[in-house]
């Protein structure tokens, strides 16, 4: 049901040829309420990441409303429309492209809205959430495990990761890749994931000693849309420091 809604609110809900602004309006009010849910019950991705994407795909349009006839930037097309078929549209006549640019105008302050919303959730579970090195601080920090227990469940997932630099055009960035190992029950003693790091290297790396990551949390937010994305967005921003 999700997957369906989330289908129709995208840059195709815009550069459709229907032109009754109640329907269009009405269709959009729809996917955004489907984003809202997600948020409602605290699931913060994809959502929040689709939603930001639309949001900067819309206001490029209205920034370019001027000269719509040139090629717009790679990225700018809806899953069914490419660019060239949405300018083909547009420059049909100025009706369909003043049509088009007011009915951005009116989603892009909901869009944003919503958005602000989700930041608030993201904030919180984001300040609530700490990544404490186990064990000795290793020489190399770009391969390792990260632990974050899943609270609903009250497992400890366990992740292998490795980070990466990359160069673009404007600046260098740092990027994460996890695969997942196993979980296992948190364990409540002290000294537990040095334990558990111990038993991670006897089974998983060749090195002696490797990079260990907890990821220190109570809360019991849905794992796979919350509280594993912030985690790992956590450990990047801890490796980049």
């Amino acid at each position: 049901m999700r997957e369906n809604n989330l289908k129709s609110l995208n840059l195709d809900s815009f550069i459709s040829r229907e032109t009754d602004i109640e329907k269009n309006q009405y269709r959009i009010l729809s996917g955004l309420k489907e984003f809202r849910l997600e948020f409602n019950t605290n699931k913060l991705y994809p959502s929040l990441s689709e939603l930001v994407y639309l949001s900067s795909q819309l206001e490029e349009i209205t920034d370019r409303r001027g000269n719509l006839s040139i090629p717009l930037p790679k990225g700018i097309k809806g899953k069914k429309h490419d660019k060239n078929v949405f300018i083909e549209m547009v420059e049909q006549q100025n009706t369909q492209k003043d049509y088009l640019i007011d009915l951005i105008n009116w989603t892009l302050p909901l869009i944003k809205d919503l958005i602000e919303e989700a930041y608030i959730l993201y904030n919180y579970v984001e300040k609530n959430m700490e990544i404490i090195e186990v064990g000795i601080k290793p020489i190399f920090r770009n391969e390792g495990f990260l632990l974050v227990p899943n609270n609903s469940q009250k497992v400890l997932n366990i992740y292998r990761y490795q980070s990466s630099i990359y160069s673009s055009d404007v600046r260098p960035f740092q990027t994460l890749k996890t695969n997942f190992i196993q979980n296992s029950k948190p364990l409540n003693f002290s000294g537990a994931e040095e334990f558990v790091k111990l038993e991670l290297i006897k089974k998983f790396s060749e090195k002696p000693s490797i990079a260990t990551y907890l990821c220190n949390t109570e809360l019991d937010f849905p794992f796979e849309e919350t509280i594993f994305p912030i985690a790992k967005r956590k450990l990047l921003d801890y490796l980049s420091s």
